[in-house]
């Protein structure tokens, strides 16, 4: 920027877009907090040319993005939008574990081969250039799915509503129906013995760069076989072998995350509530509510310090096994307890961590490769300490053993993060939780 009295009045002439061979100019326009003819002050300016860029790399469609300011005079200035879109076209194998996490697979299931899916999806990122996503979907192995979604984040002019439909159908020959010492509890079979059928849409409402509103209403259907209904007959609320309900959910999103898959800057706050049962099936009746804050504060040039917390709440006499929560299941979980889950009607957990940047940059790849998108590898790699602790409430009924109920537990721990192509995280961590167990863990999420 040149050195200009931040009180300066600006405006804004022509705003240029290059290097968007398939997005459109509108969903670039829509995240700048300025418009051609407007007049702000310097500072101000100035202020959006930072967050604006982050607000373009959040929009996960660019590989690199640049704002550049282009003084005409004092009072006068264009702007150079230059942008590198991500390869957009995903055509991908499935290879994955169908467990709650690689230590669940690893050690409670003894690195069992036949609880791998596998299949192939198709993603498309950027559909019509709207930054509407398509994802189709079919799987085999420990589960079979067949999915398809597809989701638009503005359907009208003013770009401030969009929508989302997802339609899913999964059928199962090992299903797990209680869990004892905290350890899930699984019955097998060599026919089918649970088949899910679910389909939603959701409108979603962005007032503002950093406020959404998300309003949704899906459909369930799930059948087990009398082999899992006589080992629980909790499964679903009612003593039944079928379950059906519709569902209702508000969700309101705040983020103002610099980088969302792996932020070092800025808050979030999500609160939802989601009723189970409309009245139309008798099958459920239950509401859910969650509540999540989080924090990220930069302490000098490289160190960070991330802190969350959150609390879920189920209101609801009985609750159904198929619709339980708790650490364990995404997205609560407390580290040092990969092994296990805690469930119950009522979770509140603090997660802290220290993360220190050690190495960060690009490695050249192919530079003839035809695909410009893969001719270079970011990388960052962060050093972190950090700290977890949560409370679960009363167990479910159908449990055993529950130990780590109604106390609160938590953990300390080392690691290092990598982040790199197309917002991947690796998290490497050990830590030891409060009974003095210790153990190395390897997950694919960013912790905070």
């Amino acid at each position: 920027m040149p050195d200009i009295d931040p009180e300066t009045d600006v405006t804004i002439g022509k705003i240029y877009i290059i290097g968007n061979k398939k997005t459109r100019n509108s969903i670039i326009l829509r995240e700048l907090n300025f418009e051609e003819g407007q007049t702000l002050k310097m500072k101000d300016f100035a202020e959006s040319v930072e967050l604006d860029k982050q607000k373009l790399i959040n929009t996960r469609l660019f590989q690199t993005v640049e704002l550049v300011p282009l003084f005409l005079s004092p009072n006068n200035v264009e702007v150079l939008v230059r942008v590198q879109e991500r390869w957009y076209v995903f055509p991908a194998p499935i290879f994955k574990l169908s467990d709650r996490n690689f230590t669940e697979w690893w050690v409670n299931q003894n690195r069992d081969f036949s609880r791998v899916n596998y299949g192939a999806q198709l993603y498309h990122l950027n559909f019509s250039g709207r930054n509407d996503r398509l994802v189709l979907k079919a799987q085999f192995g420990f589960t079979k799915q067949y999915a398809f979604q597809y989701s638009i984040p503005y359907i009208n002019k003013a770009q401030t509503t969009g929508l989302n439909i997802s339609t899913s159908f999964a059928t199962n020959k090992a299903v797990s129906y209680a869990s004892d010492g905290h350890r899930l509890q699984f019955v097998e079979s060599e026919n089918t013995i649970r088949r899910l059928f679910s389909t939603s849409g959701t409108l979603t409402f962005r007032p503002s760069f950093y406020n959404r509103h998300s309003f949704s209403l899906g459909y369930s259907r799930t059948s087990i076989a009398d082999t899992v209904h006589q080992l629980n007959n909790d499964y679903f609320q009612v003593d039944a072998n079928l379950q059906e309900y519709f569902a209702f959910s508000y969700t309101y999103n705040h983020d103002n995350r610099d980088y969302v898959a792996y932020p070092l800057k800025g808050n979030k706050f999500t609160g939802s509530v989601n009723q189970l049962g409309l009245g139309i099936f008798d099958d459920i009746n239950m509401l859910t509510t969650r509540v999540e804050f989080s924090t990220y504060t930069p302490i000098g040039q490289k160190l960070s310090w991330a802190n969350s917390i959150d609390v879920y709440k189920t209101f609801t006499d009985e609750i159904p096994y198929l619709v339980r929560a708790g650490f364990g299941y995404s997205p609560n979980f407390i580290r040092g307890y990969e092994r296990y889950v805690v469930e119950s009607d009522f979770l509140t957990s603090y997660r802290t961590s220290m993360r220190f940047q050690i190495l960060k940059g690009m490695k050249q790849l192919n530079r003839r490769s035809m695909i410009e998108q893969f001719r270079a590898l970011p990388y960052a790699f962060y050093l972190k300490v950090f700290m977890d602790t949560g409370y679960a409430g009363d167990p479910l009924e159908s449990n055993s053993n529950n130990f780590y109920n109604n106390k609160w537990i938590g953990s300390v721990g080392v690691g290092v993060d990598l982040v790199t192509l197309y917002d991947f995280v690796v998290r490497f961590e050990y830590s030891m939780n409060r009974e003095g167990d210790t153990g190395f863990f390897v997950n694919f999420r960013s912790a905070l």
